[in-house]
């Protein structure tokens, strides 16, 4: 994260998750999640409406769900390292707060929401579109991952991939599927959803982003 804040209040109460503020007082982080996750849903927006002038909304609403999901933004969070400073409260700490990713990606949000009250849109922009530009390249290849993961697994064994259910768990009424896709007999990626479908998606999109930072 390279913005300095005017008001280094602001990136405290961002990095100050709830488990803190209740066994130590003081304000916590989930109102600014809340303004960032907003935030960061129009600069994504920005960002992918200037970058592809060509693509149809259908295509760019793919590639936001993407860079907006829970997952990566986690990876994001790490990438600013803020799953190192963020104030976790002493249970939450030991429970291994500073690797989950839904709190990661809070964090991330809240951080956003912070330099958007500190220095206004533009600098929150500007943030947002320094911390996707690694990942923007990626997005055409798992725009539709099943189909690119066909090809590349034609193109280079001469076979298509196989994908096997590695897990299957939850109650009959809320399964919860991961899923690995499979080439040349080695795992190449692995994704979980709710089906089967969601999760092989899941899955190729895995295999997608690996090969493309190979």
């Amino acid at each position: 994260m390279d913005h300095v804040f005017e008001d280094p209040s602001l990136l405290e109460e961002a990095l100050t998750h709830t488990s803190f503020a209740y066994e130590n007082g003081g304000a916590h982080n989930e109102r600014l999640e809340f303004l960032g996750d907003a935030v960061l849903q129009v600069c994504a927006t920005h960002v992918l409406f200037e970058r592809f002038p060509m693509d149809r909304e259908g295509t760019l609403s793919r590639y936001r769900a993407r860079l907006v999901s829970t997952g990566h933004l986690a990876s994001l969070a790490r990438r600013w390292k803020l799953d190192e400073q963020v104030r976790l409260g002493k249970g939450e700490e030991q429970s291994g707060g500073r690797t989950k990713e839904r709190l990661l990606a809070g964090v991330f949000e809240a951080v956003l929401g912070a330099i958007y009250l500190d220095s206004g849109p533009d600098a929150a922009l500007r943030a947002v579109s320094n911390a996707l530009e690694p990942d923007i390249d990626a997005l055409p290849l798992i725009a539709d991952a099943r189909k690119s993961l066909h090809e590349w697994c034609q193109r280079t064994h001469g076979e298509p991939p196989q994908y096997r259910i590695a897990v299957e768990s939850g109650p009959p009424h809320d399964r919860t599927f991961d899923v690995e896709a499979m080439c040349n007999g080695q795992v190449v990626g692995s994704g979980r959803g709710k089906s089967k479908r969601t999760a092989s998606i899941a899955a190729a999109e895995s295999a997608m982003v690996r090969m493309s930072t190979e």
